[in-house]
């Protein structure tokens, strides 16, 4: 008869605090970071909520915690979908849906460090992406332009994956057969934006300056 195997307590802790960064990993796409609870996320975690403060001295601990999590499973997804390039897929934040919301939550909630923790963390896709495109015109750091370019093309990326059912309602898109045609579209438009539009922002980046001065 096998016998049932005690944990350790550092497995036990490891278990809990699993529960808790995973469990406020969703809390942050679903409510917020201010709406957000130690009690709300202890419960979700099926864990007492002294915890939070024992693993993580508090409530912002955990959600440094759980955004850092968040941030590296996204910057891995997204290196896969790339096949390891340094430009992402284009609709990859669409299927990353829980970092999209935890990112917009904390953007909404007046959050930004949190919001941000993708570049303090050094695994930021768009930063790498815009190194890449510095990296190719041979620059020494970005100008204004190339940071326009990086920013329309974060744009589009971001709305499509917070908004696609709206602008597929607005477009009148219905069916699942269209609505895989359209990404796809979309997801060739979004991969040749930077190539294909480089050179017209070059030029349009130049008259914009001329009409400043």
């Amino acid at each position: 008869m096998m016998q049932k195997t005690e944990r350790s307590p550092s497995r036990a802790r490891a278990t809990s605090e699993e529960k808790l960064i995973d469990a406020a990993a969703d809390l942050l796409g679903e409510v917020g970071p201010r709406a957000m609870s130690v009690r709300a996320i202890a419960h979700r975690a099926g864990v007492n909520h002294g915890l939070v403060h024992h693993y993580f001295a508090g409530k912002e601990g955990l959600l440094r915690a759980a955004m850092l999590r968040l941030v590296h499973e996204h910057a891995e997804f997204a290196k896969e979908q790339s096949g390891g390039g340094p430009v992402p897929a284009p609709l990859t934040l669409k299927d990353d849906q829980r970092y999209l919301r935890a990112v917009v939550r904390s953007v909404l909630d007046g959050e930004m460090e949190l919001a941000q923790m993708e570049l303090t963390a050094g695994v930021s896709v768009p930063r790498s992406a815009l190194q890449h495109v510095v990296d190719n015109r041979q620059l020494s750091s970005a100008d204004s332009e190339i940071k326009a370019m990086v920013t329309i093309a974060m744009a589009m990326e971001m709305g499509w994956a917070a908004l696609e059912p709206f602008l597929f309602a607005v477009a009148e898109v219905s069916d699942e057969q269209e609505k895989e045609l359209v990404r796809e579209f979309a997801r060739k438009f979004g991969r040749g934006f930077v190539e294909k539009n480089l050179h017209e922002l070059s030029k349009f980046a130049t008259t914009v300056r001329n009409d400043v001065r």
